[in-house]
């Protein structure tokens, strides 16, 4: 009792120094509570519109898919003939059912753009209040083929109004319709999202179907008639190639998806949180270690008077606690703010803004704050809580404070045992053969070789802060030498506080390499490999580019080909494979394949595959494999071919090649994912450019891009990838400029005497505060070298694992990597400020009196 009571009056006698300790805890407790928080609210939110989309709807009839992304951009279900609405309508328990239609529909604003945010729908009117969502906010239905209801945010966008004549983009091209109406879709603010045009039921089928019938049918029940029992007398119904699910199972194949993206986006947030914590851990450590020298006088009184070391150890640990106790919970708090700003975050790199409510606080948020906070702390300061039990009672004579100087003999041996395991580990990872075998060999070495340099730093220390250190001495003066002497002084201090920042810089250096990696290896291979001289695609990725627009644009002057490009899944041998469905010989034109095994002349079901598709699968020109369509049509595909495999992330080679005329029968609709084009020699770019503008006219939801543009688009996904992670570490560099405040502050108060002596003896404000500046620009420099250089050596690592999955090219961003250097430099300037202030405001007298 009388150690807790210690502890307690310990903690608020040094409540100042141990502020920012806490503040490293509060931070990464707020990464951890924030974003459990944010993964609820956003998850619930997301559960509310989905329920509010399945009001109402009991079971839903759909043609049955054997296999394959239920969700895929462009993957239509094939239309639903009216005879089974009417089978439907006559089972048991049925109160009402009616056939929908839906497929793509843009309206487009005054400056032919697309408004609105994916998905873009249109839909046939149906007011029914149990069997649809919609309703009026103003104006009429739709009554005639060139009338539409719009949804409220698109009218809002595009300022249209009742009665303005707007066009609209359709998949077979644009056309003119009248809005008598606007609509609100649903009650949730997700729903209402939807981009949603309505058209006269007859003309939604006309214009969003390739034929005749429905997209799909939905059944109200009659009252209690449960969602299984009406699916049970539904699917009774039902003929060969259609299946009836539940209302509650076509909601959650509908959130399952963007249920894997929260989870993935979680687990990518938690792994920065926990880097978060990680770093926090070196300024606890450091802190308390300091803490402990100073008290060392304190400490062996306490054992002069009898205290054993176990009290001694428990004193320190319950300061910890208290630290550690109050971090969480203020963490915690603070966690609800930090998920509005992922929200934030997340909103701008979505392109749009998140349904994100009123933040939720999930038991598992709370858990995890004094899951993290308390043992963390704790475990950070166990070691200097051992220290100080093992001070000596005879220490309390000593006139100066401080424990004494450890040898760094067993650092260096556990250090260098450390890097020359991570050296043969990732060195073993560069000749690994297989990339999986290769990625994990040389993480578990770049881990090992971490733990080295991490353990040796205050050996590595020495000559590097005295380079670094070096300009200020020779060109500063005696301030400029005092500050690389304080730097020298204590190398595990030093060490330690630019270990914070080595880590945040380490991981920065990894990731520039490899996204300059991926860069440079994306621009090589699209120079090598990219044959088209102009693409078109849409202008999202559920955009659907249709055969009129093929027609339209293969027919413009200056064209010499125009390739569809499409994506296409079959089952062989009971595993999903995808294949590019097109013309053979074309593809492998286009795709510079080079069949030499067997022949690219190929029809029906025969297939061409990449040599590792057949290594993998064991086939060989002449195989027959038993599979299947997505239709669930069975079929006997043959190996006709055999082409070299290409290793690319920026324009794959199709891994298999089917015959698109045979691959049409059983695809839900003909739409392709893009079209690829040359020039006819002698062309003009510009004027061919122009004209397949002109072509594409009809289409606003497409558009053509050249060479350079897609060679742009595919570096600014690698662009926004750097952003995003920089952007999650940014709060790790946060908290190890934090680490150098508190080191600093408490280097103050050590050296509280030396600076009285200091100021004494001639040494004027201005200087000191220079002295404490230049020191906190030694430490941070040290830090962001040291950590730059492990990046490197990550980087360079990662890169030749990943050479097996097409990152060919070792880039490093030198001029990049150098310009966090004076970014250190001024982060360690920021975080002098305020010990360099309180240093320069100390009483002369009273600090030269100090003990």
């Amino acid at each position: 009792m009388m150690m807790s009571r210690l502890a307690l009056r310990s903690l608020i006698a040094h409540k100042a120094r141990l502020a920012l300790t806490a503040v490293a805890v509060v931070a990464g407790v707020a990464f951890v509570s924030g974003t459990l928080i944010f993964a609820a609210t956003l998850g619930r939110s997301f559960d509310s519109a989905f329920d509010d989309l399945g009001r109402g709807t009991d079971t839903v009839v759909r043609a049955k898919k054997a296999f394959g992304d239920e969700l895929g951009a462009r993957d239509r279900e094939r239309p639903l003939d009216a005879s089974v609405l009417t089978a439907v309508r006559k089972a048991d328990g049925v109160a009402k059912a009616r056939g929908e239609v839906s497929g793509f529909a843009a309206v487009v604003d005054r400056n032919g753009k697309i408004v609105g945010p994916e998905p873009q729908v249109g839909m046939d009117w149906n007011a029914d209040p149990d069997l649809s969502l919609m309703r009026l906010e103003s104006g009429t239905a739709p009554r005639r083929p060139d009338e539409i209801v719009i949804d409220a945010a698109t009218a809002r966008a595009a300022h249209y109004t009742v009665g303005d004549r707007v066009p609209v983009a359709l998949a077979s091209g644009s056309k003119t319709f009248t809005v008598t109406g606007v609509l609100r879709y649903g009650d949730s603010e997700i729903s209402n999202a939807l981009t949603a045009t309505a058209f006269e039921p007859r003309t939604a089928q006309r214009l969003l179907m390739e034929r005749p019938g429905y997209t799909r049918i939905t059944v109200h029940a009659a009252d209690g008639v449960s969602q299984e029992r009406v699916r049970e007398a539904v699917a009774g119904t039902l003929p060969n190639g259609l299946e009836a699910i539940t209302g509650r199972q076509a909601i959650d194949e509908l959130a399952e998806p963007l249920r894997e993206i929260l989870t993935m986006l979680r687990t990518l947030l938690m792994v920065f949180a926990a880097i978060a914590v990680f770093v926090g851990s070196f300024i606890i450590f450091n802190t308390f270690s300091m803490l402990v020298a100073q008290r060392t006088r304190e400490m062996a009184l306490l054992r002069a008077v009898g205290a054993g070391r176990s009290q001694v150890t428990r004193v320190v640990l319950g300061e910890a606690a208290g630290v550690g106790l109050i971090g969480a919970t203020v963490g915690l708090l603070a966690g609800g703010g930090l998920a509005l700003g992922l929200a934030e975050l997340m909103s701008l790199v979505a392109g749009e803004a998140l349904p994100f409510g009123t933040p939720v606080v999930p038991a598992s948020a709370v858990i995890a704050a004094y899951s993290v906070g308390l043992p963390v702390t704790l475990a950070a300061a166990y070691v200097p809580a051992r220290r100080a039990a093992k001070i000596p009672p005879v220490a309390a004579l000593r006139e100066e404070s401080g424990t004494p100087a450890r040898s760094l003999r067993v650092r260096t041996l556990t250090g260098g045992a450390a890097i020359a395991v991570g050296t043969a580990g990732m060195a073993a990872g560069l000749v690994a053969g297989n990339g999986k075998i290769a990625l994990s060999l040389a993480g578990g070495g770049a881990m090992a070789f971490f733990v080295g340099v991490t353990t040796l730093s205050p050996i590595i220390s020495r000559p590097l802060v005295w380079a670094v250190g070096w300009p200020l001495a020779r060109f500063g003066g005696a301030v400029g030498r005092m500050s690389r002497q304080n730097a020298l002084r204590n190398p595990r201090q030093t060490a330690a506080t630019a270990s914070a920042l080595m880590i945040g810089l380490a991981l920065i250096g990894t990731v520039s390499v490899i996204t300059q990696s991926m860069s440079t290896t994306v621009d090589e291979q699209l120079e090598a490999g990219l044959t088209a001289d102009y693409r078109v695609v849409g202008r999202s990725q559920v955009t659907p580019v249709g055969p009129a627009a093929l027609t339209a644009v293969a027919t413009a002057p200056g064209v010499r080909t125009a390739v569809a490009i499409r994506s296409a899944q079959i089952k062989l041998d009971g595993k999903v494979q995808t294949a590019t469905a097109g013309r053979p010989q074309e593809l492998t034109g286009h795709f510079r394949l080079v069949v030499n095994e067997g022949t690219p002349a190929v029809k029906g079901t025969d297939l061409l595959v990449s040599r590792t598709t057949a290594d993998a699968n064991r086939w060989k020109v002449g195989t027959t494999v038993q599979g299947e369509f997505q239709d669930g049509a069975k079929a006997a595909f043959r190996v006709a071919g055999v082409y070299a495999a290409q290793k690319a992330i920026s324009h794959p080679a199709p891994e298999m090649i089917i015959d698109y005329a045979a691959y049409r029968p059983h695809a839900p609709d003909a739409t392709i994912d893009r079209i690829d084009l040359t020039l006819a020699p002698g062309a003009d770019a510009a004027a061919t450019r122009r004209g397949l503008e002109s072509a594409l006219a009809p289409w606003p939801n497409l558009e053509v891009k050249d060479r350079e543009t897609i060679k742009a688009d595919a570096a600014g996904d690698i662009d926004l990838f750097l952003q995003l992670i920089l952007a999650l570490l940014v709060l790790s560099v946060v908290i190890a400029a934090l680490g150098i405040v508190n080191t600093l502050a408490l280097s103050v108060v050590e050296r509280t005497r030396e600076i009285g002596l200091l100021r004494a003896v001639g040494l004027q404000r201005r200087q000191l505060r220079r002295m404490i500046r230049y020191e906190a620009v030694i430490i941070s420099i040290f830090g962001a070298l040291l950590g730059l250089a492990i990046g490197v050596v990550f980087g360079v690592t990662v890169q030749n694992a990943m050479a097996e999955d097409g990152v060919t090219e070792l880039a490093v961003p030198v001029g990049r990597l150098l310009l966090y250097v004076p970014v250190a430099a001024v982060i360690g300037v920021l975080a002098a400020v305020w010990p360099a202030r309180r240093a320069a405001r100390l009483n002369v007298l009273d600090a030269v009196k100090a003990a």
